[in-house]
Order: structure tokens, then sequence, then C-alpha cells
């Protein structure tokens, strides 16, 4: 009896994982609704920019701060122009340990070094509940919406060196979505 127990929870473990990139590939040319979420200052805002540039969206939990950081450094050296491009960073705070205050500052911080970089803070769900995505604790979604307000290109990044396989596709879907 263990032995079948075990091949169900085997294949079950199975569909769960091979489900999850196919369930992100069905998102890519979707619509997405702006959401309501915070600033680093704590206070409300929408998602900025949204439908007026192309935008790359690094949802990421804290405790995976950096897991985009190949992805992101290849994009801003790309130095695409400010009127048709934004990155925008926004922390997953449900998923980690650490109290938003921490966050929030580490936030203000970051955008002190880096002053066109936009970070927000989502502190419960909201984006992964509107937009349908899968759990991203110690993980970090990338996100690319062209100015149509549709998704372009998606992908739930665990390791740095994921990030750094898809650089050349993320770039080239940015251009394109520039061009556009």
């Amino acid at each position: 009896m263990n032995v079948i127990m075990n091949k169900y929870t085997l294949i079950s473990l199975l569909l769960v994982l091979c489900g999850t990139k196919s369930f992100t590939q069905n998102l890519v040319g979707k619509s997405i609704q702006n959401i309501t979420i915070k600033d680093a200052n704590a206070k409300t805002c929408n998602l900025p920019h949204l439908g007026e540039k192309v935008l790359v969206v690094f949802y990421t939990d804290p405790d995976a701060k950096d897991v985009n950081e190949p992805l992101s450094t290849a994009i801003k050296n790309r130095k695409f122009a400010i009127e048709k491009y934004q990155g925008i960073g926004i922390s997953n705070s449900k998923d980690t340990w650490l109290p938003n205050a921490v966050i929030q500052y580490a936030a203000r911080e970051k955008q002190k070094k880096y002053p066109n970089s936009i970070i927000l803070i989502d502190e419960n769900h909201t984006l992964s509940k509107a937009w349908s995505l899968d759990n991203s604790d110690n993980s970090g979604y990338v996100i690319l919406i062209g100015k149509d307000k549709k998704i372009k290109y998606i992908r739930l990044i665990k390791s740095q060196d994921e990030s750094k396989t898809i650089i050349k596709d993320v770039l080239r879907i940015i251009e394109d979505e520039i061009i556009l």
C-alpha cells in the first residue's frame, strides 16, 4: 500500500511542478489590471506607467532579493530610454519574516542609490492575486508588460543562474516592444 501511495504522491508532485511552468506560459498575452499597493514610504499607490511604457516588474520575496540581479544589471547596462521603458521592483513582503518597516527602509535606501528606480511593497499578495500568480516564496517573478497592458513574458526565477539564462530573451522582447 505504501508503494502505491508513494507513486501517487510522486505523480502528483510531478504534475504540480510541471504545471507551474505551463501555468505561467498561459499568462503570456493576457491583459492585466492595475493594482493598488504601497510605495517605500508606506503610501498607497498604483503601478506607475502601466499602459504608458514597457515595464519589467520584478516581483520578489525579500528573502531572495538578489535572485534577479543578473537580469536587472543587464537591463540597466542596456540603458533603455526612460520615456519608453521602466523597471519596477515589487517586494512580496507577505512571504518574509522581515518586518515591513525594515523592507521600507531598504527600499528607500535603494531608491537613493538608483534614483530612476521604482520600488513598491506588496504586503498582502495583492499583485499575485490580481494577476493569478503562483507562490513566489523564496523566489521572484520577472514579468514583462507591453504598453498594451498585456504580459509579454513571465517566469518564476529561483536562482541567479536561472536569471542569467533569460537575459537574451528578455532584452530582445523589451527591444521589440519599444519599437512598436
